[in-house]
């Protein structure tokens, strides 16, 4: 494979990435109807770690190794990118739509740019910094435009706390694949390996949460047989398909860009919950993905212009 296809391959890659990011939404707010959410953060991330551990023992032992020095970015990933991202988020979750939810999930590109020019000391020229206001102005009409499914969670000014807690797993997402980049570019770790680790910390953590504050009866699911099938292809799609794809991109792409082309998932989980769930999403909706894309568009134009390229890095 030369160059160019290797280019497009990627490419194609990354737009597969995103169908699935936005598909995650909707199977989460599927499993949700017969389970709370830390239990599916927990049991799920055990899971899938339990299984890619499997697979790097007996498909790439070599690789199969955890380095005590490690351990901040690791845990970064684990607590920030694993259990308070997901925790958040299928909270959130409950209480919106999915296109919803996802669009405001958007938020982690704006979040990735503020932490990479505190993290890495990226400049941010004026371009960059209109973009980013100009991004962040465009979660405003969907704020203030609530929809009739928003639950009475309680409000902190205008933004109710399903909201702000999507908003909280946008950042925290942020931080943990900065974390990611860190671990897999830099130390030395196989993409599987740093999302083992990291899942199986973090979904002890949102286990044992969940035991402490969730109904244990003995099991806190209400119905096993409409709980599993959905549970099943959340776990495959985002754990085991969607971490170790965008885990394998960063090693191609930076951070910010991988986010960016994340701008394309609330639309496919907004067609994807009216499949499946029959909802409706406001014109507050689409104003807002508008403003945002043209906001990060501007940010990233210049990010060309620096010369830190759309069009991926070759690796071997």
């Amino acid at each position: 494979m030369n160059k160019q296809e290797m280019t497009v391959y990627l490419q194609i890659l990354v737009l597969l990435l995103c169908v699935l990011y936005g598909s995650v939404f909707v199977f989460g707010k599927l499993t949700l109807e017969f389970a709370p959410p830390l239990f599916v953060t927990g049991a799920r991330m055990i899971i899938a770690s339990l299984l890619l551990l499997i697979y790097q023992f007996f498909f790439n032992r070599q690789h199969f190794v955890f380095h005590k020095k490690h351990i901040v970015p690791v845990l970064v990933i684990a607590i920030a990118g694993v259990y308070l991202t997901n925790a958040f988020e299928f909270w959130g979750l409950q209480y919106m739509e999915a296109g919803k939810a996802c669009f405001l999930y958007s938020f982690c590109p704006i979040a990735t740019a503020m932490m990479s020019y505190v993290w890495f000391s990226e400049k941010l020229n004026i371009q960059k910094c209109i973009g980013l206001i100009i991004g962040i102005l465009g979660f405003i009409p969907l704020l203030i435009g609530h929809s009739s499914t928003d639950d009475d969670t309680g409000y902190l000014l205008f933004l109710t706390f399903a909201e702000l807690a999507i908003l909280a797993a946008a950042i925290t997402s942020a931080l943990g694949w900065i974390g990611m980049r860190e671990v897999v570019k830099n130390r030395g770790y196989t993409t599987v390996m740093a999302n083992a680790t990291s899942m199986l910390i973090g979904g002890m953590i949102a286990l044992f949460h969940s035991f402490i504050t969730e109904v244990w009866d003995p099991v806190p699911i209400s119905d096993f047989w409409g709980f599993l099938p959905w549970f099943l292809c959340l776990t495959l799609v985002s754990n085991l398909i969607s971490y170790n794809l965008h885990g394998m991109l960063l090693k191609s792409f930076t951070a910010t860009y991988l986010s960016f082309a994340g701008l394309s998932q609330p639309f496919f989980a907004a067609f994807l919950g009216w499949f499946f769930l029959d909802e409706i999403l406001s014109p507050y909706f689409w104003i807002s993905v508008i403003i945002l894309s043209f906001g990060l568009t501007l940010y990233y134009q210049q990010e060309l212009k620096a010369k830190q390229k759309v069009t991926p890095l070759i690796v071997p």
